[in-house]
């Protein structure tokens, strides 16, 4: 063989080496090509909520993530638990469900657009890093909340405030009881973790101790008497007795913390035969006439000189229309449930107790918290003006001209002034003027004839 021959085969070898090798080239990135940008299916290692959707058209993927998806709602459940009970929360409880096809496109998008060597890199790094798109869930929020609500009702107990009463001369106190309550705050925020990452699992609810109002701590500050108010009835009045028996009992016991308003008519309530009420005598209209409820103010009278003299705030307070016998004009406060109050406030750093009790035809009215000076608070009311009542004439032609009758008295008006007086020692350091109260005149009525003889 000679070495023309011989080179010619080994060219023709070497073709069709190169011939070979340039068709596996070509198939290889014809091949590469559909499968870099086969605008069809969806790339290869994408999940979505870890549901392998490549490969697939977006179409089959939404069918099958449809499918998965329904199987793992059907499963998915959250377990609250505290102590020994346990409320299930499943995807019916809150509407749950996901916007599949927002997700759908955000997987089929993944690798397309912004060039060929970008798409190039993206889909490479899909085979070290394959991507999981997490769809978004969409629940129905007030149920949730409604399922924590029924919870906490069942979980919760209301603290117990401590109590103070005050027996034979002394004051007996009963320890406050601590309350339970369920944070709401966290066990939403727990839920909701669970909900976003499709996560059945078990959740700890979490309850916290509730302080009460009003601690034994507080009213062991209770201790004196701070001012106190005596006034005198007819108990042989069997019903205006009674309805001052009712009255005084809705007020004792009754402890106001610093800075709490009292109100007469919140803490007595409605003064009616259903409460036990009877009739008695009642000023209606600047008259005494008869009434349910009759003797009811000079309760919330007696209360008032007890809270001046205790030197609290009178936010709400109203003079009756006639003077009363049982306090001095400027000293008395009526009451009319739904329409008139007594309100004061407790303007001390420490709790304050009312005491209230009937012996024989006093009604006793006492205010006691802690004693921090020696000031002792009078009252004082002085008449400042007396206003003579003008007499109406009216005739009456069924009588002669020469006769005349009073058929119905006048009655003076006043004006009165009151101040607190406080004492040292039995000597005056401080007077304050607490109100001016007008108890205006009732005009009397006089029949004359116009009859001749």
């Amino acid at each position: 063989m000679n070495a023309s021959s011989s080179i010619g085969k080994n060219l023709a070898k070497k073709i069709r080496i190169i011939i070979i090798i340039s068709a596996v080239a070509i198939f290889l990135c014809i091949n590469l090509y559909i499968w870099l940008f086969d605008s069809s299916k969806i790339f290869s290692n994408i999940f979505i909520n870890n549901i392998d959707v490549g490969q697939l058209t977006p179409d089959r993927a939404k069918q099958k993530v449809s499918e998965e998806l329904e199987k793992q709602l059907d499963e998915f459940t959250i377990q609250l638990v505290y102590n020994d009970d346990t409320w299930a929360l499943t995807c019916k409880d809150i509407d749950l469900y996901y916007l599949l096809d927002e997700g759908i496109e955000e997987a089929y998008n993944v690798g397309r657009g912004n060039g060929y060597f970008h798409k190039i890199k993206t889909i490479l790094n899909l085979r070290r890093n394959p991507r999981t798109i997490k769809l978004i869930p969409n629940y129905d929020l007030s149920r949730v909340e409604d399922k924590i609500s029924e919870i906490s009702k069942t979980i919760n107990k209301a603290p117990i405030n401590a109590k103070i009463e005050r027996k034979n001369e002394n004051f007996i106190i009963t320890k406050e009881i601590l309350g339970m309550e369920v944070d709401r705050d966290i066990l939403k925020q727990n839920i909701l973790v669970a909900i976003n990452n499709f996560n059945s699992m078990s959740i700890d609810i979490k309850v916290g101790d509730t302080e009460p109002g009003i601690t034994s701590k507080d009213l062991g500050s209770i201790k004196d008497l701070i001012g106190e108010s005596v006034t005198i009835f007819n108990s042989q009045n069997k019903g205006r007795t009674e309805n001052i028996k009712i009255a005084v009992n809705s007020i004792n016991n009754t402890v106001l913390m610093p800075g709490e308003e009292f109100s007469f008519n919140n803490s007595t309530g409605p003064r009616n035969a259903e409460a036990g009420y009877k009739e008695a005598s009642v000023i209606v209209g600047g008259e005494f006439t008869v009434g349910i409820g009759g003797g009811v103010c000079q309760v919330s009278t007696t209360l008032y000189r007890a809270a001046l003299k205790s030197d609290m705030e009178i936010t709400s307070r109203q003079n009756h229309g006639l003077p009363v016998s049982y306090v001095p004009m400027g000293q008395d406060a009526t009451v009319a449930y739904g329409y008139i109050d007594l309100k004061f406030r407790n303007n001390k750093e420490y709790p304050v107790y009312i005491e209230g009790f009937v012996r024989g035809g006093e009604i006793h009215i006492r205010l006691y918290g802690k004693k921090t000076d020696d000031i002792y608070v009078d009252l004082e009311s002085e008449v400042v003006e007396t206003i003579e009542p003008k007499m109406q004439v009216k005739k009456d032609g069924n009588m002669y001209i020469s006769e005349k009758k009073i058929s119905k008295s006048g009655k003076r008006g006043y004006r009165a002034v009151t101040h607190k007086v406080y004492l040292q020692d039995g000597r005056e350091v401080k007077r304050e003027l607490v109100t001016r109260d007008y108890y205006p005149p009732r005009d009397g009525l006089i029949i004359e004839g116009t009859k001749q003889e």
